[in-house]
């Protein structure tokens, strides 16, 4: 057991004290705006020939790339320069001459010029505006002196800066590591059925018992280098096959056994609420090396000395490959600096592109294989398939914890969290406590454990019928008969009082339960995948099914599909490969078709792909209970509806205050900024609002509409799938707006319309309303959202911005203002990181209790002003098999799995991914008079916890997830969203 284990916090979130960076000096020009206005210029004014050679993006990207990269090869590595020219920061002195230097070259690269020809150029207004900028020495601890009553204002720089300053001090000592072993006695074993378990001469058999858990005394310790990016990484101690070896000589592929990754610490100084410090969330990685260069983004170079940090290097494109920035490597070179290191990147990009070219004329996928640990190590751009996993494992964290209070001492000021007294109401799918002969009577049986999370069959009528509906008819279409076999499974667990369904006759209508319906009919071409497919006559065959459906019958349509086999063609985009997909896709046309008609759908692969070179196959149906994706579509079937049972409604009345929490409308607002259109002018925004409603009477249903721009009122949210889906995303061109920050606020202006119907149309007289946002997401559009003006009132703003939703001025605002604000936050970087402690210990026998993960609401230690809270989640996967490794040891001791017999096989430590507690920040602000913030909170976190189409909790609470649902679910989604949400283009870790 670690001597600090007493003093380690809950979270790792550390208050950024002046005492952390006591006596750093940093250096900072501030440019003056019109060197800001030449710099742009200068982006976007390269040579017509350069121009169409190149990618668009390295057209904006070239100029900052050469600059970055030179400046931090010159001067060690802890320089930023902002991507706007608003101001460059470093730990060490940069004259102003080098600064005049490779902005001359960067300008004479803009206009063709080699090397040779820029360094000879007249030095330019851009040039030398930001040499004559004059560099100023401030001390870091001047900027984190806190004012009681006021929310932490640093200067953009410090964000980057303090960063490197606070890795530079944790890497001054070793980072141990060790794991836990157990405490074990011995005690009685027993039966299934409860009894005493006897061996064959009826002696009692005794098993060894986990009683509690000690840290191994056997402790090691691992070197951390600082790094440019403001974090620290294990360098010399990777993980992977090669490193991680079993000692019984399992052969591995030799592909596979060169993989390995590296543990990254991540650093990251933002703002809290009423905290007068900004804070330092810490967090734990994996970073995965890739096999080449050709196809990475960023690059690790280390610059072969103790005293310098781990250079993180963008690759700029060159056609389809990456590589060096040619031009940065050409000026070093010319200055006569070292850059062994560049050109050794460079030598390996050169012989990565000819494996390319040989492998095109041969009409081959080229294949890499991950070269020793060297200098030079490029990272993965996405998450493919790798012999490391992804996730650290929450015993990291807690050394992580350990480390920073053996380092800092009394200077680790932690950001304080309690645990909010409140129970959550129990979920369907929540682990059931039963006698072990109830257990054992159950396996027997072959019966479920637990519920699967269907809701009851009363509670689906009573919401269909809340919805002007007299009937529930689920029309399922299907062309394979093992996907036919896995939805009448799967109905007949949701409906378990029913009369087996057996093999109804296509087209047959079986009633399920009074008022509930299901048909099935083979319909292979209507879903098949192709863009020649006239579905319009295909579906002529089906209408019966769907008869009624505009008077007293809610049809809702489960269909199979699969993942098409669409390769990209030769030297073919990846956006016009996505278009192409989409239009070939049979989903996507299905869900537009039947959108168009007035009706919602979901679907159900009925075909797994194939890995490692096996042909894909036929899902067969699972055991009961098993065939979680089967459950999961119906379950989001039923959301797309609107049905809602009573299980939020049981949530929110357990509250104390239920009777105040369950008279509110709850409100959620989503938006989202796409990708631009293909004139590269426009920017689209996607808004969509979704209102959670109390039932008229006790007892009844909750029901949920829905507001889009296009549809401009209110209606059922079924209503509003089908027409949000119908179309194609509009494009938010009305308005005058012409910068991205106009632009955000006419979104909100759009929100502040459908606020305005909301009281208007939809709200009893005396009724409130509850708004909530994802602040992460919205906070271009509101200022009142953002962290630095919660010490603040509304009228102290300049900004011209609408304050808070709902709190606009004029003609289009809300008559009445929302009751509360609720700000949401989600974002990895931007939520502290839960730490695994013991929850008590013994200091004689180090034994320890150890809470391993916590699904708690936790109230903020403030030191103004109203707190805010964290939810703490247990992800799904955590509790599957495998899903809680790296509770008791590292990853590098992690050891790789092996196949063979049932008997024999060993899950691979390795590579599975090790999943971590999240994190969902809940902030109430605008709060209205006499209103409880506690209530409104716990309020929240409840409605994460109860969900209406999943069996498991939320990251965002029941109105926000729907409207961010009907977003993803659009047809037109995977093309045109940005790609942290496509998740096609994930980060380094």
């Amino acid at each position: 057991m670690s001597d600090t284990t007493a003093t380690l916090p809950s979270t790792l979130t550390l208050r950024c004290t002046p005492e952390l960076v006591q006596g750093q000096k940093v250096y900072v020009r501030i440019f003056p705006r019109g060197a800001r206005e030449e710099w742009e210029k200068l982006k976007g004014d390269r040579d017509d020939e350069q121009k169409s050679q190149q990618h668009p993006d390295e057209k904006k990207n070239l100029p900052y790339s050469t600059a970055l990269t030179y400046l931090k090869f010159k001067t060690g590595g802890y320089v930023h320069l902002d991507r706007y020219l608003n101001f460059l920061v470093s730990l060490e002195k940069i004259d102003d001459e080098t600064l005049r230097h490779v902005f001359r070259c960067v300008v004479g690269y803009s206009k063709g010029l080699n090397t040779d020809q820029a360094v000879l150029l007249d030095v330019p207004p851009v040039a030398d505006a930001i040499a004559n900028t004059p560099e100023q020495e401030f001390d870091m601890a001047r900027f984190l002196k806190p004012v009681p009553g006021k929310q932490p204002r640093c200067p953009d720089w410090m964000y980057v800066a303090v960063p490197w300053v606070i890795s530079k001090k944790l890497a001054e000592q070793k980072f141990t590591i060790y794991d836990l072993v157990p405490i074990t006695e011995k005690a009685p074993a027993k039966e299934k059925d409860g009894s005493l378990k006897l061996d064959t001469d009826g002696e009692q058999v005794y098993r060894n018992r986990t009683i509690g858990w000690k840290a191994n005394p056997n402790k090691r310790e691992v070197t951390y280098l600082p790094d440019t990016r403001g974090g620290l990484i294990a360098w010399d101690h990777p993980f992977g096959r090669k490193y991680n070896v079993r000692d019984d000589g399992t052969a591995v592929n030799e592909a596979t056994k060169a993989q390995y990754a590296m543990s990254r610490l991540s650093v990251v100084m933002k703002t809290e609420p009423n905290v007068v410090h900004p804070v330092v969330f810490l967090d734990a990685h994996v970073t995965r090396v890739h096999s080449n260069m050709v196809f990475a983004k960023t690059t690790h170079i280390y610059q072969g000395s103790d005293g310098l940090p781990i250079l993180h290097t963008e690759l700029v494109r060159n056609g389809s490959v990456r590589e060096v920035n040619q031009r940065a490597l050409e000026l070093l070179a010319r200055d006569e600096m070292d850059v062994s290191l560049l050109q050794e990147l460079q030598t390996r990009v050169t012989r990565e592109r000819a494996v390319l070219e040989k492998a095109a004329a041969d009409g081959e996928f080229p294949s890499f294989i991950t070269p020793d640990a060297s200098a030079v190590r490029p990272l993965m751009p996405k998450n493919d398939n790798f012999a490391v996993g992804t996730g650290p494992g929450t015993l990291h964290l807690r050394l992580l914890a350990e480390h920073v209070t053996k380092v800092l001492g009394q200077r680790a000021s932690w950001v304080d969290f309690s645990v909010e007294p409140m129970n959550f109401e129990p979920r369907p799918t929540d682990k059931q406590k039963m006698r072990p002969q109830e257990r054992s009577r159950r396996i027997e049986a072959g019966e479920l454990l637990h519920t699967i999370g269907f809701p009851l069959p009363g509670e689906i009528a009573a919401s269909v019928s809340a919805q002007g509906f007299e009937q529930l008819r689920i029309v399922c279409l299907w062309y394979r008969h093992s996907t036919r076999l896995r939805m009448i499974n799967a109905l007949s667990l949701a409906f378990p009082g029913s009369r087996p369904l057996g093999d109804p006759e296509a087209g047959e209508e079986v009633f399920l339960t009074p008022g509930i319906s299901v048909v099935f009919r083979k319909a292979e071409r209507f879903l098949s995948h192709g863009d020649d497919i006239n579905r319009t006559v295909e579906f002529k065959s089906l209408e019966d099914d769907f008869a009624g459906s505009d008077s007293h019958v809610m049809v809702g349509v489960w269909c199979e599909t699969e993942i098409p086999a669409l390769k990209k063609k030769e030297a073919e985009k990846r956006n016009a490969f996505l278009l192409r997909k989409e239009r070939y896709d049979g989903k996507f046309q299905v869900r537009r078709f039947l959108a168009k008609k007035g009706f919602v759908c979901q679907f159900t692969k009925g075909m797994k792909q194939g890995t490692f070179g096996n042909p894909a196959s036929e899902i067969s149906p699972p055991k009961p209970g098993k065939d979680h994706a089967a459950y999961m579509a119906l379950l989001d079937l039923y959301r797309s509806l609107g049905i809602i049972d009573q299980r939020l409604a049981r949530a929110i009345a357990k509250d104390k205050k239920g009777h105040e929490a369950g008279n509110l409308v709850y409100c959620g607002i989503h938006a989202r900024r796409q990708t631009k259109t293909a004139d590269g002018k426009h920017t689209k925004r996607v808004l969509v609002a979704t209102a959670l409603f109390p039932p008229e009477e006790e007892g009844g249903a909750w029901t949920m509409r829905a507001w889009t721009p296009l549809i401009g009122a209110w209606v059922p949210y079924r209503q509003a799938v089908a027409a949000f889906h119908a179309s194609d995303y509009a494009l938010h061109v009305d308005g005058k707006g012409e910068t991205d920050k106009e632009r955000w606020t006419e979104a909100a202006s759009h929100v502040e319309d459908a606020l305005a119907s909301l009281v208007r149309d939809e709200l009893e007289p005396g009724m409130g309303y509850v708004v909530m946002v994802d602040g992460h997401a919205c906070r271009r559009m509101w200022t009142g959202l953002h962290n630095e003006n919660q010490s603040y009132q509304k009228d102290d703003i300049t900004d011209p911005r609408t304050w808070l939703p709902g709190h606009g001025k004029g003609k289009n605002a809300p008559r009445k203002r929302p009751t509360a604000v609720i700000r949401m936050n989600v974002a990895p970087d931007e939520v502290p990181q839960y730490v695994p402690v013991p929850r008590e210990s013994d200091p004689d026998t180090e034994k320890e209790s150890i809470l391993f993960a916590s699904a708690k609401l936790h109230r903020a230690g403030v030191d103004f002003g109203s707190p805010f809270w964290i939810l703490f989640n247990i992800p799904r996967n955590y509790q599957a098999k495998g899903g809680d490794l790296g509770k008791t040891f590292t990853r590098w001791d992690a050891v790789p799995g092996k196949g063979g017999e049932e008997g024999e096989r060993e899950t691979n430590e390795l590579k599975t991914p090790w999943w971590a507690v999240t994190a969902t920040e809940i902030y109430p602000v605008g709060v209205a008079n006499g209103v409880d913030r506690t209530m409104l909170a716990r309020v929240t976190a409840r409605l994460c916890h109860q969900t209406v189409a999943w069996s498991d909790r939320s990251r965002y609470p029941v109105p926000l997830h729907a409207a961010k649902q009907l977003d993803l679910d659009h047809p037109q989604h995977r093309r045109s969203a940005p790609p942290e949400e496509r998740g096609d283009e994930a980060a380094d870790e």
